[in-house]
């Protein structure tokens, strides 16, 4: 018996048609490759708001989801007795139990479905030797369950891209064919912070080791999907991601879950890495290294078979989204993350219609929360309300830039960015909730720090306003404001100007020790601290109970060695408020020494990020420093 089912969500122009017995298909975007498969729904999105209209399915028993098997731990135990910590995000029964859409139901429904045609196949050969004749039965009926459990086993999903989603997404698909141009890209699934000095000498002087598996990019999508688009995908065995043009569909294993295309937020980085493998012949050689260092960061000539390690430059981009989903890729080449990273950050801002701002109402602003307008407050001659230097360990994308392009053009002084992030241009941000906001109570608003007070660059996405617009309320009735770094983009060859923000995930943004604003460095890499168990009194008072990390503000200061075979050399101390917490390694003082020194010359004093943990060994705390060479 043969049925047709048909399911309908809408999202503006991105029109999806799935159907299970067959589909028509009316193509939007240049360069889509035309399927068809025998499944599936009807999905529409629009205004940035979801809905499914489902017909009866036939009855297959329970449709009790079973867990999948969780995914095996790293091995805790790495060279050199690293702990590494699982960083591949939350499962996707754990993303599914947040919640799932029809087309994940029938994915998982396929997924599990049996397959029949290799017992039709097992069962003719056997009975072959007892009889050659049954081979005219046994071949057809082999052929046609094949056909069968393929029908059964696959969704059919027909979009139609048209507008400027069909721009952005086939934007998309281009920058993942340069993307695949990378010679080699992995999968972060474990990281461990380097902590001992003996760790650090027997780790090639890393600060960090990483468990990473090959990664294969393209653009068929998953087995049990067909589709008439070009499907780009990140995967591996275990894991993979599927980029569709409204929604991200993770596969676990044989597990699907999916997570909105607006809530996904992409960072691209620099990423050094030492390499002990075979170095990619696209990948830029900054230096080179030693199997086993000694404190200051030379070869350790008590090792006869010492190699000499490459440090390469990759690209890193970093995924993070609805539901607990996270995941770090790496790349032979910067440029593979950077523009992955940006088209990634286009299709995520244009999900989600950027808030309007509101003229103040006649009746005035609710009095239990502020309403806050910094030029106004400025040109009106009333001081502004002091600022809150907030943690910049994340990258959040800005939207609605196009309404503001002269503001953008006078905070950077008319000058364009390149498209490499290090070319990027910096200014400092503003965060002001608008909880008065009558299009959008959650709303967020995004100002530029200029020269003549502040400018209005754009908005936070409506998910993200969401998730921080009670932190920035909150500080908003203690009386400051949210500050963070952010970069400027385009700007040249008729390109528009874009802004994205270095900011913190919402519980995250607090430095506890710091309640004003402050010039940090840039938080690029992490650092570790030693001599901590020297003042394991004066950390104990800023770690929040009931918090596996405590987020801070460190000074540094030139100081020396206190102890050990190089007592007395060059050594960056750490402070908290003033008070010594411990200081860097022999190498990694030396790497930063020209950074802590220029400024101590400027009469400034260099401050970062640092991190504050408490475990086994007390309380360890580990710095966000730039990279330097």
């Amino acid at each position: 018996m043969s049925f047709y089912l048909r399911t309908s969500v809408k999202l503006g122009p991105v029109r999806v048609n799935m159907s299970r017995s067959g589909l028509g298909a009316s193509v939007g975007v240049p360069g889509f490759r035309v399927g068809a498969g025998p499944r599936g729904s009807y999905i529409s999105l629009g205004d940035g708001l979801v809905s499914y209209r489902a017909t009866v399915r036939p009855s297959r028993g329970s449709t009790k989801r079973p867990a999948p098997a969780a995914r095996p731990l790293p091995d805790p135990q790495s060279p050199g007795d690293v702990v590494l910590s699982d960083v591949s995000g939350a499962t996707t029964i754990e993303m599914a139990e947040v919640g799932s859409s029809e087309l994940v139901t029938q994915l998982n429904d396929a997924a599990r479905s049996p397959l029949f045609w290799p017992w039709s196949l097992a069962l003719t050969l056997v009975l072959t030797v007892l009889s050659p004749w049954v081979l005219l039965a046994g071949v057809p009926l082999t052929v046609w369950l094949f056909w069968k459990d393929r029908v059964r086993r696959t969704v059919v999903a027909f979009y139609d891209v048209q507008g400027p989603e069909a721009t952005r997404f086939q934007r998309l698909v281009d920058s993942f064919g340069q993307a695949r141009t990378a010679q080699r890209a992995w999968h972060v699934v474990a990281s461990g912070a380097v902590s001992t000095t003996h760790q650090h000498k027997t780790n090639a002087g890393a600060s960090a080791l990483v468990k990473r598996v090959p990664l294969t990019m393209g653009v068929g999508g998953p087995r049990h999907l067909s589709s008439n688009i070009a499907i780009p995908s990140l995967a591996t065995p275990r894991r993979s991601i599927y980029l569709l043009p409204d929604r991200v569909l993770v596969r676990d294993g044989r597990h699907y879950a999916d997570i909105a295309c607006g809530s996904l937020r992409s960072e691209a980085a620099l990423q050094r890495f030492i390499e002990d493998g075979s170095v990619p012949s696209d990948s830029l050689v900054l230096g080179h290294t030693w199997q086993y260092v000694n404190v200051k960061g030379g070869p350790d000539r008590r090792f006869k078979n010492n190699r000499k390690l490459p440090i390469l430059q990759y690209g890193r981009l970093s995924l993070t989204g609805s539901g607990g989903y996270q995941a770090i890729f790496d790349f032979s080449t910067p440029r593979a993350s950077s523009v992955l990273g940006e088209s990634l950050t286009a299709m995520s801002a244009a999900l989600v219609a950027p808030p309007p701002r509101r003229q103040p109402a006649s009746g005035g602003p609710s009095p239990s929360v502020p309403s806050v307008d910094l030029d106004r407050l400025v040109e009106n001659g009333v001081k502004p309300l002091p600022r809150r230097r907030l943690s910049a360990q994340g990258r959040v994308s800005v939207v609605g830039e196009s309404h503001y392009q002269e503001a953008l053009r006078r905070a950077v002084g008319g000058a364009a960015a390149g498209t490499e992030p290090e070319r990027h241009l910096p200014v400092v941000a503003t965060l002001v909730p608008e909880p008065e906001n009558r299009h959008d109570p959650c709303a967020v608003r995004v100002d530029v720090v200029t020269g003549a007070g502040t400018a209005t660059v754009g908005y936070l996405s409506r998910s993200d306003a969401r998730a921080y617009q009670p932190p920035l309320l909150t500080m908003l009735r203690q009386g400051r404001i949210g500050t963070c770094p952010a970069k400027v983009t385009g700007g040249a060859a008729g390109r528009s100007y874009g802004i994205y923000l270095h900011l913190a995930d919402p519980q995250a943004l607090l430095l506890h020790n710091l309640v004003d604003d402050a010039d940090l460095l840039e938080p690029a890499r992490l650092v570790t601290v030693i001599r901590e168990e020297d003042h394991q009194e004066t950390l104990a008072p800023y770690h929040r109970a009931g918090s596996p990390r405590t987020f801070l503000a460190a000074e540094l200061v030139s100081s020396t060695v206190s102890r050990g075979k190089y007592e007395g050399a060059y050594a960056v101390e750490v402070r908290l408020d003033g008070a010594r917490v411990g200081e860097l390694t022999a190498a990694m003082s030396a790497r930063y020494q020209n950074l802590i020194v220029e400024a101590e010359t400027r009469g400034t004093q260099p401050m970062c990020e640092a991190m504050l943990t408490h475990g086994a060994r007390g309380y360890q705390i580990d710095l966000l420093l730039p990279n330097v060479r």
